[in-house]
């Protein structure tokens, strides 16, 4: 049985509209332990007194700071009781948690080759944590992640993703919208619209798709039907 641990919230922020960025600290001052990319399972108490059970992934390296501190990001969903329960939680309010898993990491022999990270929403939260350790290398294959969302307030962590980009040659970040105003001249559309696109630059690539489970499937088949990507270059968490 997986051991449950406590974690009190230290701080949260919003991320856009509808999505809050919460972190945590163990209880006990013991590492999460986690490798970026991996999530955790939340029990939240909720308002109508029961606890309910989601996974979230973990938005923070474990190196980006205080072994014993986490971050998650999590989109508020109208009549959702986690969602609402964590979007009303308050510093020094603790909730359980269990984990850390998941296999969605970076593979060492994958930092050979280029890589193409792909997410949408809060998918991005795992990538994030796994982007912002391969961005402190500054030599190596190109790191291109493309990102979808609806309008320009919903691009999460956009500010630290863009100081990537200028501090780091081979990163490059691709913002596209479903819902852009008249004066957006970036991308437009989902990310299956774009995603082999981006590949077919990156030879050899090694992509990594996390999202809703419909925009997962379609962008691994995308990549493999019309990019010629192997599956077994493709990495993917897909959510619900």
């Amino acid at each position: 049985m997986a051991r449950t641990r406590k974690a009190s919230l230290l701080d949260a922020r919003p991320l856009s509209p509808s999505v809050r960025s919460l972190r945590f600290k163990t209880a006990d001052g013991a590492p999460v332990g986690h490798v970026a990319g991996q999530y955790l399972d939340l029990v939240v108490p909720t308002g109508g007194g029961l606890p309910f059970r989601r996974s979230y992934s973990i938005a923070s390296a474990p190196d980006s700071g205080p072994p014993d501190a986490f971050e998650i990001a999590v989109t508020r969903v109208e009549g959702g009781p986690t969602s609402e329960a964590l979007h009303a939680l308050c510093p020094g309010e603790t909730v359980e948690l269990e984990g850390p898993r998941g296999t969605f990491v970076r593979r060492d022999e994958d930092r050979v080759h280029p890589g193409l990270f792909v997410a949408a929403g809060t998918g991005l939260a795992p990538i994030r944590a796994i982007l912002s350790q391969e961005v402190r290398r500054p030599d190596g294959p190109p790191l291109v992640l493309l990102f979808g969302c609806r309008t320009p307030a919903d691009v999460l962590w956009a500010e630290e993703l863009r100081a990537w980009e200028g501090s780091c040659p081979r990163f490059r970040f691709h913002v596209t919208l479903s819902r852009p105003p008249s004066d957006w001249t970036g991308l437009v559309g989902y990310v299956q619209r774009h995603a082999t696109e981006l590949t077919r630059r990156l030879p050899d690539v090694r992509a990594y798709v996390c999202g809703l489970g419909a925009m997962v499937e379609d962008v691994m088949t995308a990549l493999e039907r019309d990019a010629s990507v192997p599956r077994d270059a493709l990495r993917y968490e897909p959510y619900d």
